[in-house]
């Protein structure tokens, strides 16, 4: 129990510290505070009780232990008046139950202790005992590469105990060919992209990858040759270079340097004090999110991914920094085939194909001409969101006004 609240409280101690900013800006310190102060209350009462039982025990088995030597005593003391036993037998007798007893009070002091170590060692083992529910097969291999065409044939999927979120998806991806999705939140385009990078398996239908049923490879086979750029990338402590070649840990400072300049990343980082050896900071703290996303693509670029998937990955930047992530982009997109799921749609142009997905199934499909041409949802996204870029471009006192405060 102890050790089950301690972990809550740990959990959310680690929340509020990651969200401060969020706490701070929604002036929810007192409300958290109160929160957390009933979690502590519960960690006190169940220490103290855990305390109160430990420190009963030892005093219990010396009591038990001292009236079972009494009783010994007494009855050794009648049978020595009766002569049916002699003082040296019962001093003797005596000294044999002592040193029984030295062992079960000896126990008895490391019980509590024992106790912890049982408890801590139950929710360890259940975590080393969890089995992932995406495994090798038996007899998986690694080919040696992924590339070729990818296929998705009557694909089904549905997360437990919840609704179908992809019925009888087909699509099939050229080796090479540029795929973006858009469609509305929840449609199924982050689910179509991890189940290809096997995240998760499908319930029903097969992928298939260079002719291959893909559960038939390794896991390591698949994702150490699939490059991902997220919409909110994550960064780990240490120095700009070192989060560079985690993309592959035997780059030459050189090759990190050469993917920087692809992601466009090298100018701000020669900008820095340090340049490639300046810290980010916990997650990426010390950067903006557009350079973080920067550092993140060049991390894709030196790894040199046979399949790409870039998920929302301008969403969050500025006109500059996408500008320069979409050269990155076309430098990476070049030997590798691509998936790109976007909500600006200036950044899915030049895809081979956009697709768009709504109720995990294509409701249309074709080059950005041809999905303009044809009048569907697809022309709706765009000429809307075409339309709010012109007015911010062409009418910004009108934009000021609606921002100003009334007087």
């Amino acid at each position: 129990m102890v050790r089950k609240i301690n972990a809550k409280i740990t959990g959310s101690y680690n929340e509020n510290i990651t969200g401060v900013r969020v706490v701070k800006a929604l002036g929810r310190e007192e409300e958290n505070l109160r929160e957390f102060g009933i979690l502590t209350g519960e960690m006190y009462r169940a220490g103290y009780r855990a305390a109160w039982l430990s420190a009963l025990f030892l005093p219990t088995v010396q009591i038990i232990s001292a009236v079972a030597l009494g009783c010994v005593v007494w009855y050794g003391g009648l049978q020595a008046q009766v002569g049916g036993m002699t003082v040296g037998g019962i001093q003797a007798f005596i000294s044999y139950i002592t040193f029984m007893m030295w062992p079960v009070q000896d126990l008895a002091r490391v019980y509590s202790e024992m106790q912890h170590a049982i408890a801590s060692a139950e929710r360890i083992f259940s975590l080393i005992d969890a089995k992932p529910d995406v495994v090798d097969k038996p007899g998986a291999f690694d080919p040696g590469t992924i590339q070729g065409d990818i296929k998705f044939k009557h694909v089904y999927f549905a997360y437990e105990d919840g609704e179908s979120i992809l019925e009888d998806f087909n699509l099939i991806v050229r080796r090479g060919e540029t795929i973006a999705f858009v469609g509305p939140t929840g449609g199924g385009k982050t689910t179509i992209v991890n189940l290809l990078c096997r995240f998760f398996e499908p319930s029903g239908g097969s992928i298939m990858i260079g002719g291959r049923e893909y559960r038939t490879l390794s896991l390591n086979a698949i994702q150490s040759r699939i490059g991902m750029v997220l919409q909110t990338p994550h960064l780990f402590s240490g120095t700009i270079r070192d989060n560079i070649r985690y993309g592959r840990l035997d780059a030459t400072d050189e090759e990190i340097e050469e993917a920087a300049k692809l992601a466009g990343a090298h100018d701000f980082i020669s900008t820095l004090e340090k340049s490639y050896d300046s810290e980010v900071g916990e997650g990426g703290g010390l950067l903006s999110v557009g350079q973080k996303q920067l550092i993140s693509l060049a991390r894709a670029i030196l790894a040199k991914p046979e399949i790409f998937i870039m998920d929302e990955a301008t969403s969050s930047v500025d006109t500059l920094t996408e500008t320069l992530i979409q050269k990155g982009i076309e430098n990476l997109m070049k030997k590798s085939t691509s998936f790109i799921i976007a909500h600006r749609l200036s950044t899915i142009k030049r895809a081979d194909r956009i697709l768009v997905i709504e109720n995990g199934m294509i409701s249309e499909m074709g080059t950005h001409a041809e999905l303009l041409r044809s009048r569907g949802h697809y022309y709706q996204l765009y000429t809307n969101q075409f339309r709010q870029e012109l007015e911010k471009a062409y009418d910004p006192l009108h934009y000021i006004s609606l921002s100003a405060p009334e007087a």
